[in-house]
């Protein structure tokens, strides 16, 4: 459960520094003041909002009648497909490419069941129609959102003058709570959900819940992980793949929430790095195609193709070692 807990940590540290990239690029709001206010947002996010996406990964990704044959060999089998997940999200952390938390949790947790039980254990309906289906349309809606808000708003603010940049900088003092909370509750509930399974397996609870306790814990470790790590990416989202200003940023946070608060209302797994980075694409793709960094885009969105297998392969040669231990 504690290495449960630190991939939770390293979620914050990895990738909710994302969510908060387009408003400190823009400088809409001071860093130390964007930080602060994000950390309480998911940490009250992950306390209140509901379980629906730990349901989804408890119960949609590994058949139930596997989880319970494994006995002893569950706890190994959860453990090395943590550590797989983070691995590869201190790999993609380090050489600052924001990729998916969530897909290495995905590929790391697959690994070892594949290898004790071969593809039969896993709940291929579950897993790729609940599962990854959303991880990866989520951000094509995020584009398709982004670009149609960035139409709109330069329709609606054409004759404002320059002034309009304080009241789109005051409303992301809204939109950094709405955002923070709701996908800060996405990410970790991926992480309590296998906690919850453990938990079940071990008789600590009768039914699939999350206590608590574990949402206040969880909601620590990602608000710590975000101060402590985020930093790192904001450069990446905030620079690299377009200039953004005021008006970017508040219009890709508007088109991230749309998409997040549907997928945390229907339990859907997805990424908040692909959500905001797919929605400055496309408000960068409105605006001005050519100022887009078209060549950044292509290199993370092959980290985001490659980061299931890569976990998965990873915690497929994790669980072998430590299994022939």
């Amino acid at each position: 459960m504690f290495f449960i807990f630190v991939h939770i940590f390293i979620t914050g540290f990895h990738d909710e520094g994302n969510l908060i990239a387009t408003i400190i690029s823009s400088r809409s709001i001071k860093a130390a003041t964007a930080f602060g206010l994000a950390a309480i947002s998911q940490f009250l996010g992950v306390v209140f909002i509901g379980t629906s996406v730990a349901s989804t990964i408890g119960k949609s990704i590994i058949k139930y009648d596997y989880i319970i044959k494994s006995h002893d060999h569950l706890y190994l089998m959860l453990l090395t497909g943590i550590l797989g997940a983070i691995v590869w999200n201190i790999i993609t952390w380090y050489i600052e490419i924001p990729t998916s938390a969530s897909h290495a949790l995905i590929g790391g947790l697959l690994g070892p069941f594949f290898v004790e039980y071969g593809y039969k254990s896993i709940n291929i309906y579950g897993t790729f129609i609940k599962v990854i289906a959303p991880l990866f349309i989520s951000p094509m809606i995020g584009f398709i959102i982004g670009y149609i808000i960035m139409g709109i708003s330069t329709i609606l603010l054409y004759r404002f003058d320059p002034g309009v940049n304080k009241t789109l900088k005051r409303l992301q003092y809204i939109t950094i709570f709405i955002l923070n909370s709701s996908q800060g509750a996405n990410d970790a509930q991926k992480g309590m959900g296998i906690i919850a399974i453990a938990m079940l397996q071990a008789g600590m609870t009768k039914s699939f819940t999350v206590p608590l306790w574990v949402k206040f814990i969880s909601g620590l470790m990602i608000s710590t992980g975000l101060i402590l790590g985020g930093l790192k990416m904001i450069k990446s989202v905030g620079a690299r793949i377009y200039k953004v200003r005021p008006l970017h940023s508040f219009n890709a946070q508007l088109a991230s929430i749309i998409v997040i608060i549907t997928s945390n209302l229907t339990g859907a797994p997805i990424s908040g790095t692909q959500i905001i980075n797919a929605s400055v694409m496309g408000v960068g793709a409105k605006e001005r195609p050519n100022g887009v960094r078209w060549q950044f885009v292509k290199n993370m969105m092959i980290a985001w193709l490659i980061t299931i297998p890569a976990s998965f392969m990873i915690s497929i040669i994790l669980y072998s070692i430590a299994h022939n231990l």
